[in-house]
Order: structure tokens, then C-alpha cells, then sequence
């Protein structure tokens, strides 16, 4: 499976399973862009490496979760363990890197089936009293994304 296709189908699952949370994929890197508009999209994106999905829901000590997505044929980890000296892979572990410096969850995820898992144990964690109480009232009235017209 692409990693076109696991996006499409992990965004399915957290509409079906969590519709209340707020998210969001990086598609930049799979758009056809004009040479204007990609100039305007490297001046306001410039670091390198951005993941593909991120869940803004605080969970136990975290932010948020930053999943960068894999197809299972293209993992970034190595047969012994360690991760690929590839330019790209290793871009993206330090931005990862980065984020968990930040106080996010960030990890590489290979696969739908990992990612769901990665999602719903992120989502399990507990609301802490740190995240304030306007997030607690929200989840437990939360509101409906979805039914919204912009």
C-alpha cells in the first residue's frame, strides 16, 4: 500500500473512530505546483522534513502526535535495526527529533495497520490537569467538527 493510500484511509478511520479530533496531513510534498507557487511554499515552509500527520489533541505528557508515514515497503529502519543513512530519512528523524524536543509525541510509522495503532494508543492517553480545562469540558462536550459550514 502507498503512502497516499494509507493518508486517505487513516483519515477514514479517525473521521469513523475519533470524529471529534482535530487533525491534519502535509500534502505539499504531493502537489504539482506552478514555479510561483513553490517558491511561495518554500518561503513559508522552510525546514525541511515536515511529517505527515498531525494530531493537535494533548494526551498524558504530550502536545500532540506527529506520525511521519511509511508504506510498508518503504520503511526507514534497516534489517539490524538502525535507521537509514538515506539524505531524506535522516531529514526527517531530526525533525522528529525536534518535535519530541518540543514536548510532542514524533515518530515514523510503516504502514496503515501501525499508524492506527500508534493513533489509538496516542488517543488513549489521559487529559492531564496541565492541559487546562477548557480541553477537558471540550472533550467531554465536544464539539462537532465536521457538521460545521466555512
Amino acid at each position: 500500500m502507498k503512502e497516499k493510500q494509507i493518508s486517505v484511509l487513516l483519515a477514514e478511520y479517525l473521521q469513523l473512530k475519533h470524529p471529534n479530533v482535530i487533525y491534519r496531513f502535509d500534502l505539499a510534498a504531493d502537489l504539482k505546483m506552478t514555479i510561483g507557487q513553490a517558491r511561495r511554499n518554500k518561503l513559508i515552509h522552510p525546514h525541511k522534513g515536515h511529517p505527515d500527520l498531525f494530531v493537535s489533541e494533548p494526551r498524558g505528557k504530550y502536545c500532540g502526535l506527529y506520525l511521519e508515514l511509511k508504506a510498508e515497503d518503504a520503511s526507514p529502519f534497516l534489517k539490524g535495526g538502525g535507521l537509514s543513512q538515506s539524505q531524506h530519512i535522516q531529514q526527517q528523524a531530526r525533525y522528529l527529533h525536534e518535535l519530541r524536543d518540543r514536548g510532542y509525541q514524533a515518530t515514523f510509522s510503516v504502514g496503515l495497520d501501525r499508524s492506527i495503532k500508534i493513533v489509538d494508543r496516542y488517543l488513549a492517553l489521559p487529559i492531564t490537569a496541565r492541559q487546562g480545562e477548557k480541553v477537558i469540558r471540550n472533550i467531554e462536550n465536544p464539539p462537532n467538527f465536521r457538521s460545521r459550514t466555512l
